[in-house]
């Protein structure tokens, strides 16, 4: 086959020079001096379709979880006594334990989505680079989200959910290419966690304090937690955030560690960095949930007292714990005792009774037209009725 673009020459007029350009006597020259900010502007075309995706995986998970969670206020499945009448499927708590947790997630995920948006309208060249760390992470773990949410969906509302006509199984089908769009999810986590790496070794090395990328609760000392965790400890934003940050700081701590002996052992810093994929993958979710959970924590504190603050602080401590219940992190690096670990799983099955009689309005709160919903999303009977058919 013949290549085409064999000793092709491109004059200096066509370069796509917008970060950088050539001299006419070769010389490589660019108006951003910092290298790290020149690199944040070449990944910058990259980082819009990034914003893009992460912010698409919230809006298709909030059509899901609209239709399943409506459904399950209306379909309704067997008796507890002999005659009497059937259960809502939301008054289970198995189906709230499938699906509270997913909107609680979606909601942190929202506000996440909506900030880097607006991170990006509002980027500068110092701030590219934070935008390509940040938008990676999160393109990698809403993506995910919304696959994981889509396929609880579909099973959540049984047969049903394979109807084109209801939409669920047709989102999970057509939203499953972008965690590899702009990125496989898993590389795009190592990138993550390189940055954090190549901050870490800079700020070491000149003796400086952390800024930026979320690190500056590295300037404290570490974060103690208690070692018997009651409901209110739980529940309270401060015990969330320090168990947020401990994560981080000792998986981006391990990490360092971790490279740095290979590296001393005459390992490449590529090849110490691939060793080290694991290690790699926990701390770029450990930063990108802590980035979420901030988010969430910074629209609660703008709310005055009232109902409103108080189911979203129900939904922020459901998007906490059932994060923490989730990643096996917590239990593997000691940062929680098998014990704690059964307190968090418990206060969440907890969380989803009291989240369940606000479910229809949390999803209404979405704004989804009801064109964008399928029929099982009002009445399901009627919607199955031979006269639909």
């Amino acid at each position: 086959m013949i290549n085409r673009f064999d000793n092709l020459r491109i004059s200096r007029e066509n370069l796509l020079n917008s970060v950088a350009d050539v001299s006419p006597d070769g010389e490589y020259v660019s108006a951003i001096k910092d290298p790290d900010q020149r690199f944040g502007a070449f990944m910058a075309p990259l980082t819009s379709g990034r914003v893009t995706i992460a912010s698409s995986a919230i809006y298709s998970a909030k059509v899901g979880l609209a239709i399943a969670l409506r459904y399950s206020l209306s379909r309704r499945a067997f008796s507890l006594t002999a005659n009497g009448p059937e259960v809502l499927l939301l008054d289970y708590p198995s189906h709230q334990r499938r699906l509270l947790p997913l909107l609680a997630k979606t909601y942190a995920m929202s506000f996440a989505a909506n900030d880097l948006k607006m991170i990006y309208v509002k980027r500068t060249p110092e701030t590219n680079k934070a935008i390509h760390v940040v938008s990676s992470g999160l393109k990698a773990v809403l993506t995910w989200h919304n696959m994981h949410t889509l396929q609880e969906c579909r099973e959540a509302v049984g047969g049903q959910g394979v109807k084109t006509e209801n939409l669920v199984g047709q989102l999970k089908g057509e939203f499953d290419v972008q965690t590899t769009f702009e990125g496989d999810n898993n590389v795009l986590m190592q990138q993550v966690s390189k940055a954090l790496f190549a901050e870490y070794v800079s700020c070491k090395k000149r003796n400086k304090p952390f800024r930026g990328l979320g690190l500056e609760h590295m300037n404290s000392s570490r974060p103690v937690l208690p070692t018997q965790l009651s409901s209110s400890t739980l529940r309270c934003s401060q015990f969330q955030k320090n168990v947020f940050c401990l994560r981080e700081r000792d998986l981006l701590e391990r990490f360092t560690s971790e490279v740095a002996q290979l590296q001393g052992r005459g390992e490449s810093r590529e090849s110490s960095f691939l060793v080290n994929h694991e290690l790699a993958e926990d701390l770029g979710k450990a930063f990108t949930e802590k980035a979420i959970l901030q988010t969430i924590l910074d629209a609660e504190a703008k709310l005055p007292a009232g109902s409103l603050k108080d189911v979203l602080g129900l939904v922020r401590s459901m998007y906490a714990l059932i994060s923490i219940e989730e990643d096996p992190s917590f239990l593997r690096y000691g940062y929680l005792s098998r014990d704690n670990v059964g307190d968090v799983r418990r206060e969440v099955s907890k969380l989803c009774g009291e989240v369940r009689p606000h479910a229809l309005a949390l999803v209404t709160s979405f704004g989804i037209p009801d064109a964008f919903l399928g029929p099982i999303a009002f009445n399901w009977v009627e919607a199955n009725a031979w006269s639909s058919v």
